[in-house]
Formats: C-alpha cells, sequence, structure tokens
C-alpha cells in the first residue's frame, strides 16, 4: 500500500456566528479579529504568518508546498495561516470560511488525522462561538460543505489503472459511493497522481464519511496491484522501455516544460515501483516533482525567470538532480 496511498488529509471548515464569510469581509478589522481569536486560543503552540504584503514569491512556494491554497492567496489583504512545529497541521484564515483546519500525514492515516485535528477543533468550539444549526449541522460558505463541513481525503498514486485507460470506470463506480476521484491538481493531468475525497458532508458523521473514504481507498489499492501485476507479465517490456526513455529524456533536455516533467517523473516512479529500475537516493525523484515548480526554481537559482527561462531551468535542474542517478534496469 506505501507506493499506492501516499498521503492522508482531514479538513474542517467553522465559521464565527454573526461575522460575514471572508468574501463579504468588508471591515479590515473584523478579519483580524479572526487571526487575533486563533492566537488566543492556541498562542505559541502555531507559528503565524498573514499573506498581506507578503511578496509575490514567498506566496508562490507556499503553494507550490502546499502550505496555503490558490483560494487563501486571492484574500491576502485578510488571510493568514498558523501552522504547528512539525507543518503537519494547518489552519488557513479567511480564506472560503473564517477557520479551515487542516491536518496531512503520511500513508493511509485518515484516524490518525482526525484524532490530531479533533483536539484543535475542540479547542475553538469551546472558545469561538462557531455557526451551527441543530438541522443541518456546521454553517460554511460553500453549501457542499454544510453538515460536519469535513472533507476526508487520500492522495494515491495509479500508474497501472492509468495505464490501463480504468481510471474513467472506476470514478463513476465510486461516484454512487458518494466519493469523488480526480486528478491530483497539484500535478496536472499528466502524472499518475489522484485525490479520493467525500463528496457529502450533510446527514453523515465523521466516522461514516472517514470509512467511506477508507474503504474506497482499499478498492483502489487492490485494482492498481492487480493491474500492476498484469502489466509486469502481459507488458513488462512496454513499460521498461517507457521508463528508460523518460530517464533519457530528463537528462538531457535542453528546454523542460512542467506538463512533460511530471509525466516523465511519473513514468520514473512508475518503473521504481514495480522494481524495473533502480535510482540511487530514490527521495529525489519524489522532491523533484515539487522543486521543479516555477517558484522553488527562482529560489534556488536566486532568478526571476520568463517562461522560456523557466523551461531552461527547469531541465538544468532535473538534469543535474538524476543525471548519473541511475542504478539499473532490470531486464
Amino acid at each position: 500500500m506505501e507506493s499506492i496511498v501516499i498521503s492522508s488529509k482531514i479538513r474542517l471548515a467553522r465559521n464565527i456566528q454573526d461575522l460575514p464569510f471572508p468574501n463579504k469581509l468588508s471591515d479590515f478589522e473584523n478579519a483580524k479579529g479572526v487571526a487575533k481569536a486563533i492566537y488566543e486560543i492556541f498562542g505559541d503552540e502555531f507559528t503565524y504568518t498573514s499573506l498581506k504584503n507578503m511578496p509575490q514569491q514567498k506566496q508562490l512556494l507556499l503553494l507550490e508546498n502546499g502550505t496555503i491554497s490558490n483560494a487563501l492567496s486571492d484574500n491576502k489583504d485578510i488571510a493568514s495561516f498558523a501552522s504547528n512545529p512539525d507543518k503537519n497541521i494547518v489552519i488557513l484564515i479567511n480564506e472560503d470560511d473564517h477557520i479551515r483546519e487542516i491536518c496531512k500525514l503520511p500513508g493511509e492515516s485518515l484516524d490518525l488525522c482526525y484524532d490530531r485535528l479533533n483536539k484543535v477543533d475542540n479547542k475553538i468550539l469551546n472558545k469561538l462561538d462557531i455557526s451551527y444549526s441543530k438541522n443541518l449541522g456546521f454553517l460554511t460558505a460553500s453549501p457542499k460543505n454544510v453538515g460536519t463541513a469535513m472533507k476526508a481525503s487520500v492522495e494515491l498514486f495509479l500508474p497501472a489503472l492509468n495505464f490501463n485507460n480504468a481510471i474513467e470506470q472506476i470514478s463513476q463506480s465510486l461516484l454512487q459511493s458518494g466519493l469523488i476521484l480526480k486528478n491530483d491538481e497539484t500535478y496536472g493531468k499528466d502524472g499518475y497522481f489522484y485525490i479520493l475525497h467525500n463528496k457529502y458532508t450533510l446527514g453523515l458523521s465523521e466516522s461514516d464519511i472517514i470509512n467511506a473514504v477508507k474503504k474506497g481507498a482499499q478498492v483502489l489499492v487492490d485494482l492498481e496491484q492487480k493491474a500492476r501485476k498484469t502489466l509486469l507479465d502481459v507488458n513488462k517490456t512496454v513499460i521498461m522501455d517507457m521508463c528508460l526513455r523518460s530517464y533519457g529524456i530528463l537528462t538531457n533536455s535542453y528546454i523542460l516544460p512542467y506538463d512533460e516533467c511530471i509525466e516523465k517523473l511519473s513514468k520514473i516512479r512508475f518503473g521504481m515501483v514495480l522494481g524495473l529500475i533502480k535510482i540511487k537516493n530514490p527521495s529525489i525523484v519524489d522532491d523533484l516533482f515539487c522543486q521543479s515548480n516555477l517558484g522553488h526554481l527562482q529560489d534556488f537559482y536566486s532568478l526571476e525567470l520568463n517562461s522560456i527561462e523557466e523551461k531552461i531551468f527547469r531541465a538544468k535542474f532535473v538534469m543535474e538532480s538524476l543525471e548519473n542517478k541511475l542504478i539499473k534496469g532490470v531486464r
């Protein structure tokens, strides 16, 4: 399962009673009041960062790292976030909702995510007057989140199912169980990474949602494992060639668009988890998915890159990271 389920995440949305949602917050002092309230609850347990006047490059790095969302960045004049020392719990302040609590951990760890986040949430619920309806549950900016206002998700690496063009059919089947399977937007449509999450929050308990997502994730793990075995039995030569060609392109390119980079890295990772190729320091491949982003390249080279320079420096960075790292292709 470790090579399939990459991470787990729980997100809870909360809003302060009688305070307009962030998109209607015209009073800056009210917006600051949300951040102040979070600080008064948690104090030094968290580090607090405001997006107002933050340099664009720093915001870009936070977006690429997954620390903040595009919606939070869009609200930068009133937005901030708090993070714990391990960076696995983040509270987004004045995004779509006043408060969005997030816990993300490696592997299949939804129960642990919820246990940790529930402790944070209880402190907030005990100290703040949170919008809640006895009939509907927690009230949120988007009607689709009303109820538990919880989103439980897992990130999965599904190259074999992608290779077999099975994703669409599986997605439709999961939808019947109230689950959504979609491309992980972090990597675009050319990676083999997917997010599975609950579609509904109303009329379901937190445990109902978590158990449904865990069950759906296990179905995907079983299907992916079966598909990988079949590919090794039937298409081993094709997969081997695909992986080695991808390594060759990434170590011999002068211009490298981001989408192509993600596609080739995904194929190399596929070869690695199948045991067809070996890379020295295999974590390098996983790191490159993030490090090959524009913000990380600009940070590494201390340059502001235009669209052409971005592709050139990405090719240079990826080539130097992977060059001479291939140990062998198993034939």
